[in-house]
């Protein structure tokens, strides 16, 4: 799957993504690896350092439930659910996780 540096970062840095109503976390990522301009990294603290025009390639990731430990989706299944949750006549896709379900 296929984005640039500022929909993963915006994603990433959604709280309403991640946690729940009380602000605990519900889900985490796990076994994330990105390309980014080309090249692999397999750290999620690299999301935050991305500049807006990378481009950035989801090649593995899941995102799991700390409810249940379980796998919830992969990462790139659960970041085209967000994705698709956007408002389109919105141009920030911030506050678009609360209406993201696993």
């Amino acid at each position: 799957m296929k984005t640039n540096g500022l929909a993963l970062k915006s994603f990433y840095a959604d709280a309403q993504v991640w946690s729940g109503q009380d602000g605990k976390p519900l889900y985490w990522i796990d076994n994330i690896s990105l390309a980014v301009n080309g090249l692999e990294i397999a750290e999620d603290s690299s999301i935050q350092m991305l500049h807006d025009d990378d481009d950035v390639q989801i090649l593995t990731g899941n995102i799991y439930s700390y409810e249940d430990l379980g796998e919830v989706a992969t990462l790139a299944e659960y970041f085209k659910r967000w994705q698709r949750n956007l408002d389109p006549a919105q141009h920030s896709p911030h506050d678009a996780g609360s209406r993201i379900k696993p």
